[in-house]
């Protein structure tokens, strides 16, 4: 019997919107993207791909289980993941996490490169309304996470959560 046998642990990397945590798990199979939605709201028969879309849309329903679900199924994805990518909202998130006692990185750009963060919400079809939210919540989430003590990712320019992880060596296994 092996003593002292380490369960794997996954990090859990907090995003924000744009920088590339769903792109980053479909091209890895140690990658998983936990987005929040299905997870906040009761959602019937909508597929994954409309999740983008639904963003900061009126009148969902909102999950009673939520945030014990979603936090549940973080803990679970460390142990099958090497990378979790979760959502960064300051407001909601980020304290259920410290709350729960995950550890957790920030995932951020500068101020300069989140003016190109735009485009990517268009083209991927968020909603005006939650691209405007996004917009005016940056500056607060940027400097929670710039005083953030726990690990950073900042990304500049064009620079992805992909880029940055391959710069700092992380392993990632293509599917």
């Amino acid at each position: 019997m092996e003593k002292n046998k380490k369960k794997k642990q996954g990090i859990i990397i907090s995003g924000f919107g744009g920088v590339g945590k769903t792109e980053l798990a479909k091209r890895y199979k140690n990658v998983i993207d936990l987005e929040s939605s299905p997870f906040k709201y009761v959602y019937n028969d909508i597929e994954k791909k409309d999740f983008e879309k639904l963003k900061g849309t009126k009148n969902r329903v909102l999950n009673k289980n939520y945030p014990l679900n979603y936090i549940n199924a973080i803990k679970d994805a460390v142990k099958k993941y090497d990378i979790v990518c979760v959502r960064y909202n300051g407001d909601e998130e980020i304290d259920f996490y410290d709350t729960y006692g995950l550890n957790y990185i920030v995932c951020y750009p500068t101020k300069k490169a989140y003016k190109k963060y735009i485009n990517r919400f268009i083209s991927r079809g968020n909603s005006l309304e939650w691209i405007n939210k996004n917009k005016k919540y940056f500056e607060v989430a940027y400097n929670r996470c710039k005083h953030f003590k726990g690990g950073k990712i900042l990304l500049h320019d064009n620079e992805t959560l992909e880029d940055a992880l391959i710069k700092r060596k992380y392993k990632l296994i293509k599917k």
